[in-house]
This record gives structure tokens, C-alpha cells and sequence, in this order.
């Protein structure tokens, strides 16, 4: 049998280019100090990997992505706009998603609805004409749609905002302060505001670190000059993005919102689905140093005066869980919020114990241990222009080679920071067990940042190409575990995918022979919503679970981690293939073709395609390579 030598050869091909241009691919098991000195090293031959401007991003919901600077653990996220009157850092939690089951929808079913599929008789119909000579019936095929929620509230949701927190600062102007730069550095994922002000020096950094599962803000003023300034955390209320869409309210939330001991702690739940919410933010002052921290309870703030150096700490958490049918923790709001209060308690101890350094070692050696593995070197040299202006001249093309070149690596490595930011591996506790409640979602078509509620597309995730792309250079740029949370996630989908394999296909798991099949199509979110979508030409694409179970795949052919693609990769895998073993039938021409088949927007409706039989002979070929490395299933294999 032959054996993808289209796609090994291109494999080879990437690598050879990759190990080329590589100055350092360090393995996993790199010590973070190596990867630090190394940083250095290239620092110093002018290769810095620094987003910088001079002037504060626009504060509004436009264009939030063009201008604001992102921050992200896997779960947390944070755009930075760097304000100098108002600073706004835009808060996001992975798993703040309307939709799913809820008390207005009690029957939630994926958006399955079994009068359309009629349990496979509709698919057997379809393929009952062709083998009759009838032809294929597209109209009969386009009857294969699931529930209609453009809006959002049917059940499919949205990904939603979690709010803004804001830094109030008094007597200060953007027209009054000189010499400010804003950045994010992606060496350390760390972004600071810089500026002067009245013969003294002002800094922030702020960094969301993966260790603590905190967003970190410290601000430092030189002598001279002092910290006066409100902190306020506001929840997102405002309709956002898709403001066309009729009834697309299930970004609507009921809070409760306490300020006490320095701290301000929002618990709630949205309406929509009753997800439950909490966020605390701790306001602590550097021990022996000038300034007050006071409570104005009345008005929802902490107020700052005459400090020096302030840190804020920040959890976010709600109470969902990746797990078929409720998609819940099963956590009391009071459960709820302890644990995201102990996240800030644990991260202010370290503060008080080693001082604000302690944290940021902690976070920028953890993120070094993966970011660090890779340095490129094209013939770049660091440009003394703002990056907005680097931009402009290279699209003008007056930007010098090395300059265009340094901005290639940075966009390079800009995608490698965002990967990192928006999908990590679940963290492991001190006894070695995986620490399931931080267990987190794949990248969204957004990664992990949402300027305002209701964004297009939902910010979900799409397996008609989008999803596969945002995966697509995590292995050959040697961040391998950043595709944990991807895997996990197409392994949920198998059980809410058995029923919709059943309605569509007629293809039914049983007691008897539990894992007979799975189907999910191009959109899906955080509560098995598996079904074909609710318009057939961009909604039907079973392929798509083919498709993305390449990128799963992937994990073991760079890894060779055998043990892991037995236990996690190769269940689906089989059963994938199981369904297709059931589905696809042989044309007069004694071809096996998929029927329906479709392209995702691209058409047409018919007996087999390129499209998906594609797909579908690279899964047979993946799990016959896989059954065989393990020694396992002979007789699958052999058919």
C-alpha cells in the first residue's frame, strides 16, 4: 500500500528549511537559564523582539487588534492599551461562552435536529438515487442542516468579553508627559509603558503568568514623582461587535461587585446559560515604601496616593468543564471564588516573600522554556523605527532589506507568542497529577482576545481550515505541547459527535460497541455543538474532523511519543475511521466516494469530491500507520 510520500516529502522539505535557518532549536528539556543567555546573545547582535510605539492605543472597540498589545496564559487574557490618563487592559476568559446547556434550553442536543437526519434515512436516500441511476439529489442533501442561531441564543453563544480594568491616574495628560514608548517584549511577554513627567520617571509592566494563573500590572514611579491613581474593574455589558444580528443578547450577565482589604471581587453569572463568573484583583504596595491603598467601596474602587511602586494581581475563572452533558464543575459561586482568590493569594505570598521580581522570574523563566527553543537569523537588523513605522515604510517599500527582514521575524515570532499566549499545555501539580481545573480549550479563530461581545464568526471554532491553520506551525516551530489543548478537545467532541453521527449517518454506538463512530462539521464551540451547521454549504463538512485529526497526528510524528498517541491520538483516530467504514459507498465505478460531499463554501454538491475523499484516505492512511506502530488491530488494518 502506498504510503503519503506527498506529505512526508513536504515534511522533509519544511524541516531541511526550518534546520537552515535555525540558530538554536533547542529540545524540551533546554534549561531556562540557556535560553535566557541566548536571548542575550542575540540581543546584543541586534535581534531585540520588541513591539514598541509612541503614542497609547486608541481606547475604543475598534481596532482593539491592530493596536492594543496582547497578553496571554492559555486561559487568561489581557490587551494592554497603554493610556496615560486612563489606562484600559481588556480582560478575557477562555471559557466565558454563552450557549450550551442552559435553563431556557433543557433539551439542548448540540444543535442536532433528528427530523432532518431522520437517523440516516435522509443520507441512505441519497445514496439509494444514485445507485439507481437517479443522479444525486442536491436538494435532498441540503436538508442536512442542524439548528439556526445566527444570534447566538439558540444554544450555539458567543465568546464573550469579561470586562476591562481600569488605571484612573490624577493630574496626568497624554499632553503633559514627554518621552513615552509603549512595548511588548517577546522575549519575555511582558508589556510596559514608559514615560516623564515632571522631572521623574514612570514605569508599568504587566504579564499574565502561566505558573500563577495571574494578570500582573506593577507601576513604579522614580523619586520625585508619585503613584496617584484609581483601579477599577468594570464587567462587559456593552453589545460589542455583531450589532446586526437580531437578539444577540446572551453577552448579558448579573454580578455582584465587592471592594474590601485592597481588593475588588466580582462574582456572577450570565443569563444566558447561567455560566458562573469570578475575578479578584488585589492592589498590594511594596513593604516600607511611601503611599496609601484605600477602599471606596461606594464607588467600586481602590484609590492609590503618594505611592512608589504598586502591583496589582488578577485571577479570572468560571465554572465550566470541557465534559459531556453539563459542561459544568459542578462548583458553588462561594467554591467558585475561593479558588480564584487563592490564585492572588498564592501570587501576593511569592510578592511579600521575594518581592515583585520573584513573580516575573517565575514568569518569564517558564515562558523562556518554551519560546527559547527557536531564534532565527534572515539577515535582520534591528530598526530604530516605531513599529507602526516600520510597517508603513515596508509596505511603501522604502524600509532598508535588513529592516524588512527584522519585520518578517518579528511577524515570525509574533505567531509563535500568540500560540503560547492562547493555548498551553494543563499544568502539572506538585505530586506530578495533571491539575485538571486548569485544563483549558484549544485557540479560538481569535486565540484567547476579544475587543467587545458578540465578534464575528462567534470567535469559535472553525474546522473548515481555521482551526487546522492555527495549529499548523505549533509543531515545525518546536512548541509541541502548546497542541495538548487542540487534542483534548477533538477527543471531547466524540461523544456529543455519536449522536450526531447517529441522526446524520445512522452510524449508532451502542453499549455493545461503544466507539462506532463520531461526526462533528466546520463550526463548533465549548458544548459539543457537533451538528452540520444551520446552512449546508458551509455547514456540512464531516471531513473536517479528518482534517484536524491531522493535526493531532502530528504531535507523535514530531514528537515519537508513542505512549501518548497510543492513550490519547489513536482512539479517535479509529473511530474516525470506523465511521467512514459505515458511510461511504461504492459507485458504479467500484469507487469508494462520501455522499454527500461538499467543499465548505466552495461547492459543489455531490457524490465525492477532492475535498473530502482527500481527507479521508489520509485518516485510513494515519491509523493504519499508527495500528501498526503499536501492533494492534491487524484485522482493521487489513481492511
Amino acid at each position: 500500500m502506498k504510503r503519503k510520500l506527498s506529505k512526508a516529502g513536504g515534511k522533509a522539505l519544511s524541516v531541511a528549511l526550518a534546520m537552515a535557518t535555525v540558530v538554536s532549536a533547542a529540545p524540551f528539556s533546554v534549561a531556562a537559564e540557556d535560553n535566557v543567555a541566548l536571548a542575550q546573545t542575540q540581543e546584543t547582535e541586534g535581534n531585540a523582539l520588541r513591539l514598541w510605539y509612541d503614542e497609547e492605543a486608541p481606547n475604543s472597540y475598534t481596532g482593539w487588534e491592530q493596536w492594543a498589545l496582547p497578553l496571554g496564559n492559555s486561559a487568561i487574557g489581557a490587551s494592554v492599551f497603554g493610556g496615560v490618563q486612563t489606562e484600559r487592559i481588556q480582560l478575557n476568559e477562555k471559557s466565558l461562552w454563552s450557549g450550551g446547556p442552559s435553563d431556557s434550553r433543557p433539551e439542548y442536543n448540540g444543535g442536532n435536529i433528528e427530523s432532518k437526519g431522520q437517523n440516516g434515512k435522509v443520507m441512505a436516500q441519497l445514496k439509494e438515487k444514485l445507485k439507481s441511476g437517479q443522479g444525486f439529489d442536491s436538494n435532498l442533501a441540503g436538508q442536512l442542516i442542524g439548528v439556526s442561531d445566527d444570534a447566538g441564543v439558540q444554544g450555539y453563544g458567543y465568546y464573550l468579553s469579561y470586562g476591562n480594568m481600569y488605571l484612573d491616574f490624577k493630574n496626568v495628560t497624554k499632553n503633559n508627559v514627554s518621552g513615552y514608548s509603549r512595548d511588548l517584549d517577546l522575549r519575555t511577554a511582558v508589556a510596559g509603558v514608559n514615560y516623564d513627567l515632571n522631572g521623574a520617571h514612570y514605569t508599568r509592566e504587566n504579564f499574565v503568568s502561566y505558573p500563577d494563573n495571574v494578570l500582573v500590572t506593577r507601576l513604579t514611579a522614580t523619586d520625585g514623582g508619585t503613584l496617584d491613581f484609581d483601579v477599577r474593574v468594570e464587567p462587559d455589558e456593552e453589545k460589542g461587535g455583531s450589532q446586526n444580528q437580531p437578539g444577540a443578547d446572551s453577552y448579558a450577565r448579573m454580578f455582584d461587585k465587592k471592594v474590601s482589604d485592597n481588593a475588588i471581587a466580582i462574582d456572577g453569572q450570565l443569563k444566558d446559560n447561567q455560566l458562573k463568573f469570578s475575578s479578584y484583583t488585589k492592589v498590594i504596595k511594596d513593604d516600607g515604601t511611601a503611599g496609601q491603598i484605600k477602599d471606596d467601596s461606594t464607588n467600586g474602587k481602590i484609590t492609590v496616593s503618594g505611592a512608589k511602586a504598586i502591583t496589582i494581581i488578577t485571577s479570572i475563572g468560571t465554572d465550566y468543564k470541557n465534559d459531556y452533558p453539563k459542561y459544568r464543575t459542578g462548583e458553588t459561586k462561594e467554591q467558585l471564588a475561593a479558588l480564584v482568590k487563592g490564585y492572588v493569594s498564592g501570587a501576593e505570598a511569592k510578592v511579600k516573600a521575594g518581592g515583585y521580581e520573584t513573580l516575573k522570574e517565575d514568569h518569564v523563566n517558564d515562558y523562556d522554556h518554551i519560546f527559547g527553543r527557536l531564534d532565527l537569523n534572515i539577515g535582520q537588523a534591528v530598526s530604530d523605527k516605531t513599529t507602526d513605522k516600520l510597517l508603513e515604510a515596508y509596505k511603501k517599500g522604502t524600509a532598508s532589506e535588513t529592516e524588512k527582514r527584522y519585520l518578517e521575524l518579528m511577524l515570525f515570532q509574533y505567531g509563535r507568542y500568540l500560540t503560547m499566549g492562547s493555548s498551553r499545555e494543563t499544568p502539572v501539580n506538585e505530586d506530578g497529577t495533571k491539575n485538571e481545573r486548569r485544563a483549558t480549550l484549544p485557540s479560538n479563530l481569535q486565540g484567547i482576545w476579544v475587543g467587545a461581545n458578540n465578534s464575528a464568526w462567534h470567535s469559535d471554532y472553525h474546522m473548515n481550515v481555521n482551526l487546522q491553520m492555527n495549529y499548523w506551525p505549533t509543531y515545525t516551530t518546536n512548541m509541541a505541547e502548546c497542541a495538548e489543548p487542540l487534542i483534548d478537545y477533538v477527543d471531547s467532541l466524540r461523544e456529543p459527535g455519536r449522536i450526531t453521527a447517529k441522526i446524520y449517518a445512522g452510524v449508532e454506538s451502542t453499549e455493545a460497541n461503544p466507539e462506532n463512530g463520531f461526526m462533528a462539521h466546520t463550526q463548533n464551540n465549548p458544548y459539543g455543538w457537533t451538528n452540520p451547521g444551520w446552512v449546508f454549504d458551509w455547514g456540512w463538512s464531516p471531513a473536517g474532523v479528518p482534517w484536524i485529526l491531522q493535526n493531532c497526528w502530528e504531535y507523535y510524528e514530531f514528537t515519537g511519543d508513542t505512549e501518548y498517541m497510543q492513550t490519547h491520538i489513536y482512539p479517535m483516530m479509529k473511530e474516525e475511521a470506523t465511521l467512514y467504514d459505515q458511510m461511504l459507498m461504492r459507485d458504479n465505478d467500484g469507487k469508494l466516494v462520501s455522499v454527500p460531499s461538499y467543499s465548505p463554501e466552495h461547492g459543489p454538491r455531490t457524490a465525492g469530491n477532492t475535498y473530502e475523499p482527500s481527507l479521508i484516505w489520509q485518516l485510513y492512511e494515519d491509523t493504519i500507520t499508527a495500528a501498526e506502530t503499536w501492533g494492534v488491530d491487524e484485522a482493521k488494518v487489513a481492511q
